[in-house]
């Protein structure tokens, strides 16, 4: 019975159309027998495009680097620390810590800062002097702001320009703080910072047409105006507040030794004596 049942099983599979359970097929049985003609496309992928590409250097994590240093690899040469103990005590002795990049940021900030003193040279400056840039606006009104500002510490001026009701007020509060700014960059002290001078120059004027009615036309005329500041070193608040103290206390006069036997007499209010 055994050999019938094993003829059965091999005729079914040779029948049957597609690949069986049973015994696997040649690649190339159910196509034709050209290689080529039995490939099947897939998607495209980037798979093992890499090889093609530079070997670039990867960074390690510190627990690779740790890793790694473990391991003696070469003569183990001693190098001196060029560390001195303050900065040993201001990176507090952990290492790690920090950007890569800081020392890059340092070195800049530091060319900045010697371009800055090359270009302004090595003088003390007592004031700083700034003009704005032209501002479409009469001359008229924003010199009423520069009369404002005018004799005033340089931040309560910003203060009065941050609660003023005129719409140019905005762009002279930032002018301000600008050259409070520049003042401070050049060394000067920002409490002791007055608005020592501010006046206002006219810019050019700006001619547009006006149409007019029956094929009439006119010209508008836009004027634009600048605003100049000069920033000193003047007296703060409390110094203020003491010398306008000791003006007042000198004004005070003492009573002294005042006669009672002297001849009283009416004054006289009117031209009439009764």
């Amino acid at each position: 019975m055994a050999r019938p049942i094993r003829s059965l099983i091999t005729l079914t599979q040779s029948s049957i159309a597609g690949p069986s359970s049973l015994r696997p097929l040649a690649p190339y049985s159910l196509r034709s027998s050209s290689p080529l003609q039995s490939q099947v496309r897939t998607a495209f992928n980037l798979s093992g495009w890499d090889r093609y590409l530079p070997k670039l250097p990867r960074w390690k994590s510190d627990e690779q680097a740790a890793s790694e240093s473990d391991l003696p690899s070469g003569p183990i040469i001693d190098v001196p620390s060029t560390t001195t103990g303050s900065d040993a005590t201001s990176t507090g002795g952990s290492e790690g810590e920090g950007g890569l990049f800081d020392g890059i940021a340092q070195e800049k900030e530091g060319e900045k800062g010697n371009r800055k003193a090359k270009k302004r040279g090595t003088e003390e400056f007592t004031e700083h002097r700034y003009k704005s840039d032209e501002h479409k606006i009469s001359y008229r009104k924003l010199n009423l702001l520069s009369r404002q500002i005018a004799n005033l510490p340089v931040d309560e001026a910003i203060v009065q320009m941050q609660f003023s009701d005129k719409r140019a007020s905005k762009w002279v509060k930032s002018t301000l703080a600008l050259a409070r700014d520049h003042a401070v960059d050049k060394k000067l002290s920002r409490d002791k910072l007055v608005v020592a001078e501010a006046w206002v120059s006219k810019g050019p004027k700006i001619q547009r047409l006006d149409i007019k009615g029956r094929g009439k036309y006119g010209i508008k005329h836009h004027p634009s105006a600048r605003i100049h500041v000069v920033l000193k070193e003047g007296k703060t608040k409390a110094q203020q507040y003491e010398e306008r103290f000791q003006k007042d206390l000198r004004k005070v006069r003492s009573a002294g030794v005042v006669r009672e036997d002297g001849v009283l007499r009416r004054k006289v209010i009117s031209g009439w004596t009764w």
